[in-house]
């Protein structure tokens, strides 16, 4: 619904006006007054690419329109910019003043909602993009994490080419090598986070595997919490299944390990009688030296 003539507070057209739709919400027909109309509803569950827009369109919250939004012209490959956006209403436009696309959703008091009251020029007259301002880094994110819980082990170039194939987007490195670094500590959790947890996983392991053997050295801090150093574990099930069903021989083998903090990993494993490998026990240090040997803890 066209907005008033003289309403021209804050920039003439663009300005907000209380709007209503043009439907009313009832017949005021006798046989049809208790008829309340059905309105589209959004579907929050639509994929990148699915997205619909229509005039009338239901959303729950007004940041579900924007989402909504975000992805329809990230994908369509157009620029918006936003005229009005707060709690109750928020209206965007092409950024190229010839394209006269505009969408606006406001609160509806009647179906206490959020609606789509102004859906103008479906169709832009304006030239597509590959760099789209609405794809900030907390898009990415948000689209980085989805590739994650599948491909745990995306990398940066990866990730660039999701971002060009998948979403039409060209992003700088930059953008992507931080994004790709947020989303997988969303996905994974803060390794500094899962340190500070180590000595309830070794409680726990000691708790629910009787006969286990875990054991944790920290270097202690005059102020703050102590830094982890190293850690060994055997399980008791390793333990009597090498003793059972192994042969007595015991092989040592090292790698380093990738992550953030580094160190190595050492492990001690056994042959079984198929000729597979058979894991005695593991270790977590810093570097490989005469410091760590499984003798001291194994048996």
């Amino acid at each position: 619904m066209a907005e008033s003539d003289d309403d021209t507070s804050d920039g003439g057209r663009f300005s907000y006006h209380s709007e209503e739709l043009r439907g009313p919400i009832s017949s005021s027909d006798e046989e049809n007054e208790s008829v309340r109309v059905i309105y589209p509803q959004f579907n929050a569950e639509a994929q990148f690419g699915e997205v619909r827009l229509a005039v009338e369109m239901e959303f729950a919250t007004l940041a579900e329109f924007k989402k909504a939004v975000k992805d329809y012209t990230i994908h369509i490959g157009r620029q918006i910019k936003w005229i009005k956006n707060d709690k109750v209403r928020a209206r965007a436009k092409c950024v190229f003043e010839h394209c006269k696309w505009e969408i606006l959703c406001s609160r509806s008091s009647i179906t206490n909602s959020f609606q789509i009251k102004t859906f103008e020029n479906t169709t832009h007259s304006c030239p597509g993009t590959f760099t789209n301002s609405q794809a900030d880094r907390k898009w990415v994110i948000e689209k980085l994490e989805l590739r994650l819980r599948q491909q745990p082990s995306l990398s940066h170039s990866e990730a660039y080419y999701l971002m060009k194939e998948d979403y039409n987007l060209h992003l700088e490195d930059s953008m992507i090598y931080r994004s790709l670094k947020q989303a997988k500590q969303n996905v994974e959790g803060s390794e500094i986070d899962q340190y500070a947890k180590l000595w309830d996983y070794c409680h726990e392991l000691l708790s629910q595997n009787p006969g286990s053997t875990v054991k944790m050295s920290t270097i202690p801090q005059q102020e703050g919490p102590p830094i982890f150093h190293r850690l060994y574990i055997c399980f008791g099930a390793s333990k009597r299944g090498f003793k059972e069903g192994c042969r007595p021989i015991i092989g040592l083998d090292g790698c380093f390990l990738k992550g953030y903090f580094g160190g190595q990993l050492l492990t001690a494993v056994g042959g079984d009688a198929n000729n597979h490998i058979f894991v005695i026990a593991y270790a977590v240090v810093d570097v490989e030296n005469k410091d760590y040997l499984f003798r001291d803890y194994l048996f």
